[in-house]
């Protein structure tokens, strides 16, 4: 078995394959004017564990594929995965990614020393998050179409394409809505099955677009034509789904050093995750009125974070959330048992054990 060295190993000999392909001059001069290029590389020149690009890789080779056929979609896959971080970051409010600014903050702050007025200064700064996103989801397709020079069959190339814009943008998009529509829905209204197919749905489908992604052009095929296809992308949505079951865990209990951003964010955006659900079904009625009162509100202070923490963690909400992904992950196995034995399937089967078991 692929120890979990091994994998971060390979997935940093994949990250170096993608990042040289970003910075090739024909795509940084496609980018103008200097700040808005500045903008589009921000977050993709910043250390990543680049796991969406490092899967497409593994499946593509699982299925018997040349990695160097993929290189263009799996980059595909990390530009889009990054717009989606950016629009993210300005719905949140979130003052950091990867440990820096983010790029609403950033240019927010270039805008100040430019001499913005401090209301001019925060537009500004939204406005290129903005326009970063659009130009980062514009680049995903074009890397896609390009992996046609790659020798990936163009029937193969369309259908991926098309998958990106129409299936996993509206599922994506819909998953975002439903995290900020939860927020502020009463939490005894809400149930599991909502938040998990929220869940599957903001973070899953991305995932499972990278399994199919690899295993389409590692076979040469589109979706509908092989069925082993659907079952690794099938594999990717479920592990995806319970890496962010993880992430939720990490947004309580992590180290923010590792994790690049601050611990407890989620409870001062009022996320409506499985540890809050659990947690609150749990807890006794001073618990729950302490969570309808303070989880989500602006007036959130640091004794209120930590006695929410407390009471996430003293009611089991952790613990049962783990489980929850561990679950996912066992039903994720059984999809690619068929894969036949392989360095790349191995990588495969530790990636699913690491994803619950990380800590940043």
């Amino acid at each position: 078995m692929v120890t979990r060295e091994q994998f971060v190993s390979a997935l940093k000999e994949r990250e170096t394959m993608v990042v040289e392909l970003f910075n090739e001059e024909h795509y940084r001069q496609s980018f103008r004017p200097e700040p808005l290029r500045e903008a589009v590389y921000s977050y993709i020149n910043r250390p990543a564990k680049r796991f969406r690009p490092g899967i497409l890789f593994f499946c593509c080779g699982a299925v018997g594929g040349k990695e160097m056929a993929a290189r263009l979609a799996a980059a595909a896959v990390e530009v889009y995965h990054t717009w989606t971080l950016v629009h993210d970051d300005i719905i949140d409010n979130d003052p950091r990614r990867r440990g820096q600014p983010t790029i609403h903050e950033e240019f927010r702050l270039k805008a100040q020393e430019w001499g913005y007025p401090d209301k001019e200064a925060a537009d500004l700064g939204r406005n290129v998050a903005i326009l970063t996103g659009d130009l980062q989801h514009a680049w995903a397709v074009r890397l896609l179409l390009d992996s046609a020079s790659l020798g990936v069959p163009l029937p193969v190339v369309l259908d991926l394409v098309r998958r990106m814009e129409v299936d996993v943008t509206n599922r994506l998009l819909e998953g975002e809505a439903l995290d900020v529509l939860f927020a502020r829905r009463p939490i005894a209204e809400l149930t599991e099955a909502e938040v998990l197919r929220m869940l599957e749905l903001k973070t899953g489908v991305l995932y499972e677009y990278a399994g199919i992604a690899g295993a389409s052009i590692g076979l040469g095929k589109t979706l509908s034509e092989n069925g082993l296809i659907a079952a690794v992308g099938r594999f990717a949505l479920k592990c995806g789904t319970a890496f962010q079951l993880q992430d939720d865990i990490l947004g309580i209990t992590g180290d923010e050093a590792r994790l690049g951003k601050k611990v407890g964010s989620d409870i001062r955006e009022g996320k409506r995750t499985t540890i809050v659900l659990h947690a609150y079904h749990n807890a006794g009625p001073a618990e729950r009125e302490f969570l309808d009162r303070w989880l989500g509100n602006p007036y959130l202070g640091e004794q209120e974070v930590a006695e929410i923490r407390r009471i996430l963690i003293d009611f089991n909400g952790i613990e049962y959330t783990r489980g929850l992904a561990e679950s996912i992950v066992a039903d994720a196995l059984e999809e690619i048992g068929p894969l036949p034995d392989s360095l790349y399937k191995e990588l495969l089967l530790t990636w699913a054990n690491y994803v619950v078991n990380r800590d940043f």
